[in-house]
């Protein structure tokens, strides 16, 4: 988290109140702040803290000298059906609830998920978006799919409907594009599941992407079509938000 990323952590402290009150307007706002800001936040607490690894769409509902409380789903990325919270123990309680006392718990807790996350070789960037191809990686992208698809409807496809029999190629040279079709399909085929299972799947945990997410699919399907562009995509992508990091470090 990133004190200077918002005036509301950097207010002057206010006075504890009561537990037993309603959260006061500057509380609303801080939990209003981390729940827009940092949801990558929240679901490293869950990891790391409450061992909850399926977290989606984290949010911050209550803030207790003694825990934070956060409530999760963690259905699937398209129905959201199993919702879930956690209360997060905060040793030793925090002296107060003024906003500076809830400001340097929550960073100090941060900062101990981040070095969790680099011993285990995670990286502190998380990937949130799906970046499409454009260009030469749009041109790789519909040539791969083609190949695919012509090789489908040349296996599959029924007799005086394939593309061999609808080109006129006859049987010399129809066998030749059958092969040659075969060939160019297969190597398609190992180089993707080799890329996508030795490449793609570490840098998508690496950088904090959930398997089985909706985000998670789109990188893995789009690699699936297009290949080595995705990854090139991805790494450029994470290239860019860790010189956003350096950025703001600079300014603190």
């Amino acid at each position: 988290m990133d004190s200077s990323s918002s005036p509301l952590l950097t207010s002057p402290p206010a006075a504890s109140p009561p537990s037993t009150s309603p959260p006061s307007p500057e509380h609303q706002q801080l939990l209003k702040h981390i729940n827009t800001t940092h949801p990558e936040t929240l679901a490293r607490f869950l990891e790391h803290y409450a061992t909850a690894f399926d977290a989606q769409r984290p949010r911050l509902i209550a803030i207790t000298p003694s825990s934070l409380t956060i409530a999760y789903t963690n259905g699937t990325a398209s129905s959201f059906i199993l919702h879930s919270t956690k209360s997060i123990p905060l040793s030793p309680p925090l002296p107060s609830l003024s906003i500076h006392d809830v400001e340097a718990r929550l960073l100090a807790m941060d900062a101990e998920c981040e070095a969790a996350i680099e011993r285990g070789g995670r990286s502190e960037v998380a990937l949130t978006e799906y970046r499409a191809p454009r260009g030469l990686e749009l041109a790789a992208a519909v040539f791969i799919a083609s190949v695919m698809g012509a090789y489908g409807v040349e296996k599959f496809g029924a007799k005086g409907w394939r593309i061999s029999e609808l080109l006129g190629l006859g049987e010399r040279w129809g066998g030749r594009y059958k092969w040659g079709l075969g060939v160019t399909f297969w190597v398609v085929v190992v180089l993707h599941v080799g890329e996508n299972a030795g490449i793609l799947l570490p840098l998508l945990w690496k950088y904090n992407v959930k398997v089985g997410t909706g985000l998670w699919w789109r990188w893995v399907g789009s690699h699936w079509v297009e290949g080595w562009g995705a990854i090139m995509r991805l790494k450029g992508m994470v290239r860019e938000a860790e010189a956003r990091r350096v950025k703001e470090g600079k300014k603190e």
